[in-house]
Formats: structure tokens, C-alpha cells, sequence
């Protein structure tokens, strides 16, 4: 895909870097048609050639003397002072961030991309899976803004700037457990040893210009910064990407807005499919178990029939599979690992088919109302359309496995 000049914000933003901490060897920001921004070769790359280095002084995190500054209560989220502080900086004509949010999504970019923003009609045909993880984000957010708006210094902030600077917080950040800080540092935002992810935010400038593939770049980090390596040769012009993590595209749909026409990692979600199945008694018993939702189906390649069938239903689906059409017994031998239950796979496998030949005529109609979206809203038609055909093959590819046909 042919690589176009950013434009002048980005390369004034590209120098700013340079002047504050980051090191840029051999790429170069680049818009894409229809793509928006990413990262090219600015010249033939060799494998473990360092694209990137972003020294840690450099990274905005919650241990950042600026955020410090603003003395955020404890109870206050990581995500809700990053974005706190990013909104303080919008109203900052000339501050030290200005470049920067110069080469950021604007809110009308946010907003035609990203489902929290999509008008209900649209979010009400996005994926069970979505929809699930975008009621959390919508439940984060709000929570956020509370805490945030009870706050003296920020009682001023509109709701619309918190917003646009809560979804790049969510969308731009990296991983980060503050290594170049001692486990019980009055800057680490708890000790570390109770740091989860949800406390291991940065923005990383530059970095966060990369697209995402799941073969791309891995961002490496330690005390010193954030570091992207080429994870193969690259040719001038080529895009370069990174790994953002081991993603369905139902989840990169609810976070950033896109998914992958090729995605090792995809998988459909069965939980609404399974669980209304379910009595208060079973449901009970696999909650006991470990054994209750995050039910899933991948596609799988294999060419023999009963080994794509295991490959494809996870473990976990088989076991509550075999409480919904079997003696506890032998659901009970399953879970305890004493009994593979291979003679009551066809019995599994006939009740699934029963449930996926339903839910592909549900998908079926679901895709004829997407289809017939007006073109107003263009964009996040084709998104649906394309994730629901997605979904489609993935339930035909099963059904076909399970021998219906």
C-alpha cells in the first residue's frame, strides 16, 4: 500500500521527538489511503535493527512529576489521571505537549471510528463480544469522569474534552510497570507488588504511531525507555507494525475502531449462545468449577475433521457442553481431568451443531440489516459488514466440521 507524506504537523512533531529523548533509526511516520497514520522503512531494514528507542524520562506516566504535581486522591484510576492531565494540556496553547497533540485523532477522527461514539443503532449490531466489552469501557469512562469532575481543579472539564482525552489514553498507551523505579516508590501508583495492568499505562511518543499486526515488532521495555526491533527485513516504503497483543477482532473492534482481514488470534465468543442454556443449578455448579463463560470457537485449518473440531471448541466450552447433554458423572470426569469422555464427543458435538445452525441464521439476518444501512454512515458499515462475514465463515467452518453439512 502506497505510503503518502504526513504532512507538516508530523514532521515538526518527528523533530520534537528527536529534541526529547527519542531515538528514530531508519523509519519514518506515513499516511496510508483510508488507513489514517503509521510507521514505514525510510530505507532497507535489517532484522534486529533498533527502529526505536524512547528513554523512560520521556514517557508520560502517572509517576511523571507534572501528573504528580496535581496530587490525584488515591482511589483515582491510572486511566482517569492520564486523561485528566491530557485534557489540562489541550486547554494549554504552547505547553510542552503541543506538538504532540498536534499529530493525535481529533474528536471528529474518534468519533467516526471508534463504536462508543457510533449512534445505538450501529453499536446495537455490533458483536455480542463487543457490545460486552464496550459497555465496560462506557461504564470506566463514566466512573472515571465522576472522580474526576468532583475534583476542585478539574471541576471546570468539560465531559467532551475528558472524553477525547480518555479514548487516547485507551487507545495510544503501552504497557508499563515503572522498572526504572524501586517496588515501593512514592511515585508507583501502589506498591508493586499489587501494580495490575489497569496501573501500567505510558504514552510513548512516536510509538504510538505504529499500526498494529499480530506478526509485527514486539515493543520491548526496561529502566531505560520503550524499544521497537525489526522483527524481519524490511524493503523502503514498506509499512512496519507491532504487536499490540494476542487480540480477536471483536476486541480490537471495541478498542480501537478496526479489525484484521487475517487474525491468527480471532475467535467468536459463545457465551450468549451457551449460557441462557443453562439452570440455576448448572450455572452454579460451574462457577464452583472455574468453568463458568468465556466460552469460545476458533477457526481452525486442520485438514482432518475430528482434530479440527477439538482444535476449535476450547476446553472449556467442551466442559460445559458435556454438562448441558450428559450425566453430572461424566461432566465431573471431564472437569477432573480422569476422563477425556472421547465416547460422548458425537453427543457434544450434535448438541453445539444444533446451537451454531441457529445462531448462522441469526447471523444471516443480522447481515442483511447491515447491509442495508445508508451510506451516512459508510465507514462503520463496512466494518460490521466485514466482521459479521468474518463471524459467518467462522460458524459455516464449524457447522461443516460438525457434519452439518
Amino acid at each position: 500500500m502506497a505510503a503518502l507524506d504526513p504532512g507538516e504537523e508530523h514532521t515538526r512533531f518527528t523533530e520534537w521527538a528527536k529534541r526529547n529523548g527519542v531515538q528514530i533509526n531508519g523509519v519514518a511516520p506515513a499516511k496510508f489511503v483510508d488507513r489514517g497514520m503509521g510507521i514505514v522503512a525510510a530505507k532497507d531494514l535489517k532484522k534486529g535493527d533498533q527502529l526505536v528507542h524512547v528513554r523512560s524520562t520521556s514517557l508520560i506516566t502517572v509517576a511523571h512529576p507534572s501528573i504528580q504535581a496535581l496530587k490525584f486522591p488515591a482511589k483515582t484510576t491510572v486511566h482517569a489521571r492520564l486523561a485528566a492531565y491530557l485534557a489540562l494540556s489541550f486547554t494549554n496553547k504552547g505547553g510542552e505537549l503541543t506538538p504532540w497533540q498536534a499529530v493525535w485523532p481529533s474528536e471528529q477522527d474518534l468519533e467516526t471510528i471508534l463504536p462508543i461514539h457510533w449512534p445505538k443503532k450501529l453499536q446495537d449490531l455490533l458483536p455480542n463480544a463487543a457490545n460486552v466489552l464496550l459497555t465496560a469501557q462506557r461504564s470506566k469512562l463514566e466512573k472515571d469522569y465522576l472522580s474526576i469532575h468532583s475534583l476542585p481543579t478539574f471541576s471546570h472539564l468539560p465531559k467532551p474534552l475528558f472524553t477525547h482525552a480518555w479514548l487516547l489514553v485507551s487507545t495510544r498507551t503501552f504497557y508499563w510497570e515503572y522498572p526504572d523505579l524501586p517496588p515501593a516508590h512514592p511515585r508507583l501508583p501502589k506498591k508493586r507488588s499489587n501494580l495490575t495492568a489497569d496501573d501500567c499505562y505510558a504514552m510513548v511518543p512516536f510509538m504510538d504511531y505504529f499500526n498494529h499486526s499480530p506478526r509485527g515488532c514486539d515493543p520491548a521495555h526496561d529502566r531505560s525507555g520503550y524499544s521497537v526491533t525489526a522483527d524481519r527485513d524490511y524493503s523502503a516504503g514498506e509499512e512496519v507494525c507491532v504487536s499490540y497483543g494476542s487480540h480477536t477482532n471483536d476486541f480490537l473492534l471495541a478498542e480501537y475502531g478496526f479489525i484484521l482481514e487475517e487474525n491468527a488470534c480471532d475467535a467468536l465468543a459463545l457465551d450468549h449462545i451457551i449460557l441462557p442454556q443453562l439452570s440455576a443449578a448448572q450455572l452454579a455448579t460451574l462457577k464452583e468449577d472455574g468453568f463458568c463463560a468465556n466460552y469460545t470457537l476458533s477457526p481452525s485449518a486442520s485438514s482432518s475433521p475430528a482434530a479440527a473440531a477439538a482444535a476449535a471448541i476450547c476446553h472449556r466450552t467442551q466442559a460445559v457442553l458435556r454438562l448441558l447433554t450428559l450425566p453430572h458423572r461424566r461432566y465431573a470426569a471431564f472437569v477432573s481431568g480422569t476422563d477425556d469422555s472421547a465416547a460422548d464427543q458425537a453427543r457434544v458435538d450434535a448438541y453445539l451443531l444444533g446451537l451454531l445452525v441457529k445462531y448462522e441464521r441469526q447471523v444471516m439476518e443480522i447481515l442483511e440489516e447491515v447491509e442495508g444501512l445508508d451510506e451516512t454512515a459508510s465507514e462503520q458499515k463496512d466494518v460490521l459488514g466485514r466482521r459479521w462475514r468474518q463471524i459467518r465463515r467462522i460458524v459455516r467452518g464449524a457447522v461443516g466440521t460438525l457434519g452439518g453439512g
